[in-house]
This record gives structure tokens, C-alpha cells and sequence, in this order.
């Protein structure tokens, strides 16, 4: 597909990535904490129409930019109807110069799949479909909060298989509470057997505002042990590798040629454009973040010239920030940091600046280190955050 905003002429584009945030959930999940609303339907048709308008607002600033890819996020963005989505693409298909192979992907619940809705997705170009699954096990479905049984999820998947769409990722959680390494494989084994390009694997982490949480520090859930994580993590490690699946980033797994475009551009830092209330966007070093106040966005957003005024915050990103954000998703990548491109990009060499947290950190088997590239070992993926954590403090000492 290649579209033209009306009266554009074609020339160089700089390439741009669009996020767009569809608060939308049939009902929250214990465990999420990004921005999602329930039982607000009536507010649907207004949010439409004030993402319209950001939509089109944005349009003039990036008329030089080529869309190589479009995500649609949430939230649960297969929660709106048909018309719906339908008025977003043609808002973005009549605003933007969209390049002809880029990647359209969509979130989707396994209880929204059907075959209408497959056949919207092929008649507006969508090619990468994500499913968020999470288990094949009903127990674990049910602790997780999810508004679907493990035969939807079964449902879900054959239509995908049988459809048009190629690239199809599911998602899996592990680490639940109550989780056994038996429940784990299983469902990582029924992923297996559907053959699909693409694996998201995501350790359950308990963040603040979740319900959850609050469980947590209730004692009405106990986290699982860490010796289990990990049998869990190595055991998705060795059933993967050995189904040509590869570990592109810590939770991500592809085979060949399947990776996620609109993610790696996130790891790699290049520029994207966020719509929806709280949608973050990049562009060179700066970071914009929308409001996140549903109601909020909808009266700003169709009552605003200035697409400054319908940010919360404003960053632009320092040289210590960038490095400690370079080092941090870079690391998160099976490649790792690339020396040179490092001391391109920052005028310093990599193994210099940090020799003594580079000595720490192999002695202890969390990072491979030579003088070409630094990555993460299986160990240290485990402990990611401690290790960004080191780096950060290094950096700010």
C-alpha cells in the first residue's frame, strides 16, 4: 500500500513511526498498569474524533516524513467497532505519506477475533496481528483477570492461522503467582504448535497502582520463588532455540525475518509520533508525552490549535539521559552495544568509560564483554534492570 496525503508530492522522506493509544478495555486486568479505562463506552465516539483531530493536527509538521510503520496499542484497541477503526486508517491514510511496505500492526483480545473484523484488518492493510493470550492454562487465565477461556484463545488462533495475516505474534506471561513449570511449558509448547513467526514472553512484574500490588503487600498472593523464574526462563531459552526461534530482545522471539519493525525502532531510538491520551512520542531528542486523562484529552484535543498544549510533559533528552537510554535498549537486544557505534555516537570508548563495571559484571557471568561488543548473558538478562541500574549509577557519578 502506498498513500499520499492529498496535494503531497514525492520527494525524500524522513522515516517516521505512528503509535496509537486506544485506552479502551472490556474490563482491567490485575496485573496492568498502563493507561485503560472500562465501562466508559459512552465516551468512545468523542474520543474518535478528538484522535481525529490530533491525527490531522500533527499532519503539517511531518509532511517530509514516510510512515514504515503503525502500531495500535492499548488498552484493548480490537475493543472499538469496525466504523471505527476504520475512520482512524483514513484519517491516517489521507494525512500522511504512508511507504508501501510498512508494517500495521494491532493489539487484539482473543474474545474481539472473528471473521468480520479479519477481513476490516485486510481491507485497510493490517499485516501484523498480537495477540495477547498470556496462557493456555485456565487456572493461570483466571488469576490473570482474563475475559476469555482457554478454547477463545484456541478459537482465536485457528482464524488467525487460516486468514491472510502472515505475521502473528502471541503473548505469554510467566511468573504468575501459583504458576507451575509444567503450566509454563505447556503453554510455550501450544505456541509451538501453531508455528507462528513471533513469541513475546513477558516475566510478571508487580507494579504499583495494580491490583496485584496490593495483593502482594496484603500477603493474598505470594510472589513465586526465584529459582522457579528462572527454570522457567531457561526452559523458554531451550525450547525456542531449538524450534529456530531467536531471542532478537529480552522478551521478544522471532524467526528469522520476523522481527517486530515498529518495536526495533523504538530499541533503536528512531523517531515516532504517539496519539491518545498519555501516548509518548520521540522526535530528535525530544520526548513529548500526551495527558493521560481520558476526559482531559477529549476536550483539548478538539479544542486546541497548538499541539503543545495537549502534552503533560516536554523533555529534551541530555547527552547523560541519551547515553543511559542507548546502553539500557541496546542491552535489551541480543546484539548488544556495538563499541564503535557507541563511541560514534558519544565521542568516548565504551570499554574505557566503564572498565571497572565491566570487570564487575563479567566476574559475575551477567555480561559478555570483548573489544568489538558488550551483551547480556542468559544471567544477566534475569537481572536487567539491576544491571541498567549500575550503568545509570556510573554514568551519573
Amino acid at each position: 500500500m502506498k498513500t499520499h496525503k492529498k496535494n503531497q508530492t514525492s520527494g525524500h522522506h524522513k522515516d517516521l513511526s505512528i503509535y496509537i493509544h486506544i485506552p479502551f478495555c472490556e474490563i482491567i486486568c490485575p496485573y496492568c498498569d498502563f493507561n485503560k479505562y472500562s465501562k466508559v463506552d459512552d465516551l468512545i465516539p468523542n474520543f474518535i474524533q478528538s484522535l481525529i483531530s490530533e491525527i490531522q493536527r500533527n499532519s503539517k509538521r511531518f509532511a517530509d516524513s514516510k510512515i514504515v510503520s503503525i502500531s495500535l496499542g492499548g488498552g484493548t484497541p480490537s475493543y472499538i467497532n469496525n466504523k471505527d477503526l476504520m475512520a482512524i486508517f483514513n484519517s491516517l491514510k489521507n494525512n500522511y505519506f504512508i511507504d508501501n511496505k510498512f508494517e500495521f500492526s494491532i493489539e487484539v483480545n482473543p474474545a474481539d477475533i472473528n471473521n468480520p473484523r479479519l477481513e476490516l484488518y485486510e481491507k485497510i492493510g493490517i499485516n501484523r496481528v498480537s495477540v495477547g493470550g498470556q496462557s493456555f492454562n485456565k487456572n493461570i487465565l483466571s488469576k490473570l483477570g482474563r475475559n476469555h477461556d482457554v478454547e477463545t484463545l484456541k478459537k482465536s488462533l485457528d482464524l488467525l492461522s487460516s486468514s491472510y495475516i502472515n505475521n502473528i505474534n502471541l503473548d505469554l506471561i510467566f511468573g504468575v503467582p501459583g504458576q507451575t513449570l509444567a503450566q509454563w511449558e505447556e503453554s510455550i509448547k501450544m505456541f509451538l504448535d501453531y508455528s507462528f513467526p513471533h513469541l513475546s514472553t513477558y516475566l510478571l512484574t508487580f507494579e504499583p497502582k495494580t491490583k496485584f500490588f496490593r495483593d502482594l503487600n496484603l500477603k493474598k498472593i505470594i510472589e513465586p520463588k526465584e529459582n522457579i523464574i528462572i527454570e522457567m526462563f531457561n526452559l523458554t531459552i531451550e525450547l525456542l532455540n531449538n524450534n529456530n526461534y531467536h531471542q532478537y530482545e529480552i522478551s521478544n522471539w522471532a524467526q528469522k525475518g520476523s522481527e517486530s519493525i515498529h518495536n526495533l525502532r523504538y530499541w533503536n531510538s528512531n523517531n515516532y509520533l504517539g496519539f491518545g491520551p498519555g501516548a509518548s512520542s520521540l522526535i530528535n531528542g525530544t520526548r513529548m508525552k500526551n495527558i493521560s486523562s481520558l476526559k482531559k484529552y477529549i476536550y483539548l484535543s478538539k479544542n486546541i490549535d497548538n499541539q503543545n498544549e495537549l502534552y503533560s510533559e516536554v523533555t529534551t533528552i541530555t547527552e547523560e539521559e541519551k547515553m543511559i537510554e542507548y546502553i539500557m535498549l541496546n542491552l535489551r537486544m541480543h546484539i548488544g552495544i556495538n563499541h564503535k557505534d557507541f563511541e560514534k555516537i558519544f565521542n568516548k570508548i565504551f570499554i574505557s568509560i566503564f572498565k571497572n563495571l565491566i570487570n564487575e559484571l563479567n566476574n559475575n557471568l551477567l555480561i559478555k564483554s570483548n573489544l568489538k561488543t558488550t551483551s547480556l548473558t542468559n544471567k544477566g538478562k534475569l537481572v536487567s534492570d539491576y544491571i541498567f541500574t549500575k550503568f545509570a549509577e556510573e554514568i551519573d557519578s
